[in-house]
Parts: C-alpha cells; sequence; structure tokens
C-alpha cells in the first residue's frame, strides 16, 4: 500500500496531538534541571560570543529557556504544545523569570528575518521527518542575524521500546498506546553536516550519551 501526502499530513497532525496530549498530563512544572553538563558549556559560549537574544526552539516547559536566561540574555521560548507553554510561563511567573513563551509551529516560525544572535535546539529534530527538517533549517538561517550562532544537541535515537512503522526516509511513526502517533527519526551525521550547509560549523562532538553537539556559524 502506497502512502500518499495526505497520509504523511495526517501523521504530522497525530505526532502534534501526541505532545499536547503528553504535556497535558502534567500538571505542575518539574522543576528539577536535567544533569547535562553541556548546558554550562551553552551559556559561557553565549557570553563569549556575545549574544543577546536567544530563541529556545522546542522549549517544552521552558527549563532551558529558564536556565539560560538566568545568565542575562534575552530568551523567546517556543514549542508546538500549548500546554507545554502555559507549564512554562507558570514556571517563569514563580521564578520572577524574564522569558517570551509561545505556542507556535515550528515549520512557521513568527519571526522577522534576523531576529535573534542565537538560537538552540535541544533534542528536537528527531520529531520530524527529513524533508521537514530541511524546511525549518532554512527557516532557521532566516531568523538568525548576520553571522549568528546555533546549538544542537541532536540524540542518536534508537528503536526503544513500543511498535512502530516506517516511512521511506526512515522516520518512525509509533502506534502502541503509550507513544501513538510520536515522530522519531535518527540522524546521522552526514545528514547532520547537509542540513548545517548554510552555516560554518565550530565544533562537531559527542558526548557520553551518543548525542552530537554542534556549535555553527551563519555564513
Amino acid at each position: 500500500m502506497s502512502i500518499t501526502q495526505q497520509d504523511i499530513d495526517k501523521m504530522y497532525e497525530g505526532n502534534l496531538k501526541f505532545w499536547d496530549e503528553a504535556w497535558k498530563r502534567v500538571t505542575k512544572p518539574h522543576k528539577e534541571l536535567p544533569k547535562l553538563p553541556y548546558i554550562h558549556e551553552l551559556t559561557r559560549k553565549l557570553k563569549k560570543y556575545q549574544v543577546k537574544k536567544v530563541l529556545d526552539l522546542g522549549c517544552g516547559s521552558g527549563w532551558l529557556s529558564i536556565f539560560i536566561s538566568k545568565y542575562g540574555f534575552n530568551v523567546t521560548g517556543i514549542d508546538l504544545s500549548s500546554p507545554a507553554i502555559e507549564l512554562a510561563k507558570t514556571w517563569a511567573q514563580e521564578d520572577n523569570a524574564n522569558v517570551n513563551f509561545i505556542a507556535g509551529d515550528l515549520l512557521n516560525l513568527p519571526f522577522e528575518k534576523g531576529s535573534f544572535d542565537a538560537i538552540v535546539c535541544n533534542s528536537i529534530l528527531e520529531h520530524f521527518r527529513l524533508d521537514q527538517a530541511k524546511i525549518l533549517f532554512d527557516k532557521l538561517h532566516n531568523i538568525l542575524a548576520d553571522k549568528g550562532f546555533f546549538f544542537g544537541c541532536f540524540d542518536a535515537v534508537g528503536t526503544g521500546k513500543g511498535d512502530y512503522f516506517e516511512l521511506p526516509d526512515s522516520t518512525h511513526i509509533y502506534t502502541d498506546l503509550m507513544r501513538q502517533g510520536m515522530m522519531l527519526r535518527n540522524y546521522s551525521d552526514q545528514e547532520l553536516r547537509e542540513l548545517l550547509s548554510g552555516f560554518d560549523i565550530l565544533s562537531f562532538d559527542k558526548n557520553n550519551y551518543g548525542s552530537r553537539l554542534v556549535w555553527a556559524r551563519k555564513k
């Protein structure tokens, strides 16, 4: 049975629904930061590069946005899930953090050209198909200021638990009850480099978990 573009569009809608439903089950912000050493290196480099305005792409409930903002950066966090953004706003208000949180489609970012000095993309790309990732990186390149910076953490995801079927580009669509509708794709190093063709890659490293940590600067 062939898969039509309409089928693929519906699958992406299912992915969006999965995340909305997942965040609806969270009743209050979980304020314990993950033990990720690279987030401290992130703020050091943003300072080093004299960054002022930062976009946190796919911010979820806002932990990274709020963490970065406490170092004096002007931070905007955007996520496709409205329930996640409401959690983020609650957290920011409780902690007196000045972050602009927005619910919106990451494939249709509502920002003007050159709006940000830096963009952080922490374990987000894995939930997009390859064709969507190409669209996304074109948009990120556009909304970055000249010589703006990009930081990405790209996870080396596997099949994991649960049932799924695979699209022609190797994106997994989960069908089990726990992750029904979720999209997950493992990007190779070469694919990441191709997606970043509009950037000069400053560093491309792997951490102890196999995730790729990439710093790049807009050409």
